[in-house]
């Protein structure tokens, strides 16, 4: 199996239909952040939402992880969680803030903070810049539903 294959199977598994946020506009960043945050905690009870969300943007206020391409990747390292979790957003309408690049695509990413995860973290960071070039974004935008962009997610 290739290096992509397993990049995109890695992806997929972390991304459920239910995960999958599609809005027309959003008010913000940080809501944004806090809706996906909300999204990954229905399905990992052990997480405090409001602590995960605090994790995330204060991550965020050190470095933008907006990308020139329209793919944000905010995202944190955590004790509680036992493997990776992530949900993602896409955007018909883009999202910028001031001084910001602006946003089609939202992928929030959680992985362990344990020190045996942390390459396994680099390396989806990674695969999710290549993975995430304009022309998929505009993919993913112009499908209708959350299960078209999970299953897309995985292809």
């Amino acid at each position: 199996m290739s290096q992509n294959e397993q990049t995109k199977m890695s992806l997929g598994r972390l991304i459920a239909p239910s995960r999958v946020l599609v809005a027309d506009k959003y008010p913000g960043k940080k809501e944004l952040i806090e809706a996906l945050v909300q999204a990954v905690c229905r399905d990992y009870p052990q997480l405090d939402p409001a602590y995960v969300a605090s994790q995330v943007l204060k991550r965020e206020e050190g470095i933008s992880t907006t990308l020139d391409t329209g793919l944000a990747i905010p995202h944190a390292r955590l004790e509680e969680l036992t493997d990776f979790a992530a949900a993602v957003a896409v955007l018909r309408q883009p999202l910028a803030g001031e001084n910001e690049l602006p946003i089609r695509v939202m992928f929030l990413f959680l992985s362990p903070a344990k020190p045996t995860f942390f390459q396994q973290h680099l390396q989806i960071l990674s695969a999710l810049a290549e993975t995430f070039k304009p022309e998929f974004i505009e993919e993913l935008v112009s499908l209708q539903d959350s299960r078209e962009i999970a299953a897309r997610l995985v292809r």
